[in-house]
């Protein structure tokens, strides 16, 4: 089954104009940042589950420790990343090639929402390789000197379409509240 983001790219063969490049750039770049908006409130559900027994205190929680102007996606994919390698129960419910996958996972999409996030595509002149090769460029000021970086479109898709991430993250999910149910891990 397919993600609420996931979309079919058009084909290499299908010749797109400029704008209808610009506007898949556009759409793929908005999905992106979608998927990973989920992504974050559900690291951040797992996270104040994890540490919250008393419900009465999560607004102080969101308001404080989870407060969005201190607290960035990336921070969170760390601290889940660090918990899930640290705590004993998820050491004995879930392997250890899992837990560092799903790590990675999290490391390659805090690297990408980041480059999303922090540069710019200039849409004004189109490269025609870029299009026929489906290929996102983008541009990062380093430095007083601007270097692009490109990405493949399907690499994008591939990780927004996977549902294997938060199929395993709802797996987290349900076991941390295991956890907080029953003090004995």
């Amino acid at each position: 089954m397919r993600g609420p983001f996931a979309f079919d790219l058009p084909a290499k063969s299908k010749r797109l104009t400029d704008k209808e490049y610009v506007n898949l750039v556009n759409r793929i770049r908005g999905n992106f940042i979608s998927y990973v908006a989920v992504l974050d409130s559900t690291l951040t559900m797992i996270i104040t589950d994890f540490f919250l027994r008393d419900k009465q205190e999560i607004a102080l929680w969101a308001g404080t420790v989870l407060d969005d102007e201190r607290v960035s996606f990336g921070t969170k994919s760390i601290w889940f990343s660090k918990i899930i390698s640290n705590h004993p129960a998820f050491k004995t419910k879930i392997d250890k090639e899992t837990r560092k996958k799903i790590s990675d996972r999290l490391s390659k999409i805090r690297i990408l929402r980041n480059e999303f996030a922090h540069n710019y595509a200039y849409n004004k002149q189109v490269m025609s390789r870029d299009v026929a090769d489906r290929v996102i460029t983008l541009y990062d000021f380093e430095e007083g000197i601007t270097k692009p970086k490109k990405f493949k479109m399907s690499d994008i898709m591939d990780l927004i379409d996977d549902p294997w991430l938060p199929r395993h993250l709802e797996k987290v999910t349900v076991l941390c509240r295991k956890i907080r149910e029953n003090d004995t891990y």
